[in-house]
């Protein structure tokens, strides 16, 4: 979804509901590219899912041939959603069966975000995965949109951004983890982007899982100790983000996440995961920490 067009576009429209449409770039220099659309988090800054997102779409568009397995990347700043972001990708290798990416995501002077990422060629051997232990199906489960649209004293306004400026469905098995606290760091909800349907573009669900990866991994850490959200009483900044791609996904249907914290100490909080399709296929594992501050 990359465009080559050289002319930045209008600043002022700089903000969208659609996840695919923040994947869309423009040219403007060797390997260098620039966003259309930028995403704020609860603090008014950039979404920090948009930037892995968009320097994945950046680093995509200068491999031929091979799909990404894996990216690692840092957060350094916090960006203004006012200010779109140029993308920096240098070829660091090419090779037959792995190539290697490094993108840098900057607004102005400004390092907001560096990635690296390896590419592989389809190759034949072993094949396993972690077992899908968690049983109960998005239709049965409890939408998050509906929560965000009650009138319940009680829904943080997290919860309600989120359901009114995200064309993303979510669903929990219970409110336990979400909008209470519970006995474990851990976390199971499903997520899809019916926008993305009519895509058939593999890199391009590579992409916008990216971004979905992001969504609710700072809170696990905080389930068993506070509400586990974004709040007046919580202040929560990611710190680095990592995704293995196991294999293919498709973001129009159901993902499940299935995560947990195996560790907190010192307000930087890790938080591990797995996403699988609905057929219980292992897609993707994740991982990131946080730094998490109680007000």
């Amino acid at each position: 979804m990359t465009n080559t067009d050289t002319q930045p576009k209008d600043s002022k429209a700089i903000d969208s509901q659609d996840i695919p449409s923040l994947l869309l770039m423009d040219g403007i220099g060797e390997d260098c590219y620039r966003n259309r659309y930028n995403k704020a988090n609860t603090h008014k800054n950039l979404f920090g899912g948009q930037l892995v997102a968009q320097a994945l779409a950046a680093a995509d568009a200068t491999v031929e041939g091979q799909a990404v397995h894996s990216l690692h990347g840092y957060f350094y700043r916090s960006g203004s959603v006012e200010e779109l972001v140029e993308y920096q990708v240098e070829r660091v290798r090419d090779g037959k069966r792995i190539s290697n990416r490094r993108v840098t995501a900057r607004q102005r002077d400004r390092l907001l975000f560096a990635m690296s990422c390896s590419y592989r060629s389809s190759l034949d051997g072993f094949e396993h995965q972690r077992p899908l232990t968690i049983a109960f199906e998005p239709e049965t489960a409890i939408d998050l949109g509906d929560i965000a649209r009650s009138e319940r004293e009680d829904v943080l306004p997290f919860i309600r951004q989120f359901a009114l400026h995200n064309r993303i469905d979510v669903r929990i098995a219970d409110e336990v983890g979400f909008l209470t606290r519970g006995e474990l760091p851990r976390r199971h909800y499903w997520v899809r982007v019916p926008s993305s349907k009519a895509i058939k573009d593999e890199s391009i669900h590579r992409q916008i899982f990216a971004y979905l990866s992001d969504l609710f991994l700072p809170g696990v850490p905080l389930v068993p100790h506070t509400t586990p959200l974004p709040g007046p009483h919580l202040t929560v900044a990611s710190l680095d983000h990592a995704i293995w791609f196991h294999r293919p996904i498709r973001c129009d249907d159901w993902l499940l996440f299935d995560t947990h914290s195996p560790n907190a100490r010192g307000s930087v909080n890790l938080t591990q995961g797995y996403a699988y399709d609905r057929s219980g296929q292992l897609v993707a594992s994740v991982a990131q920490e946080a730094l998490q501050v109680l007000a």
